[in-house]
């Protein structure tokens, strides 16, 4: 999915996206760092 900056910028676009697994945190991949509390604010589009 792609939101268009300009009108019609991505008429001449396609394709397919595929969303690699690097992407993904993981907990493993979160223990390396220092915890750190979440802070979510009422501005954020999924805030709770």
């Amino acid at each position: 999915m792609a939101l268009e900056l300009n009108d019609g910028s991505l008429n001449e676009v396609s394709g397919k996206f595929f969303a690699s697994n690097s992407f993904e945190v993981t907990e493993e991949f979160e223990k390396e760092f220092p915890y750190k509390k979440k802070h979510v604010t009422n501005t954020q589009l999924f805030s709770e």
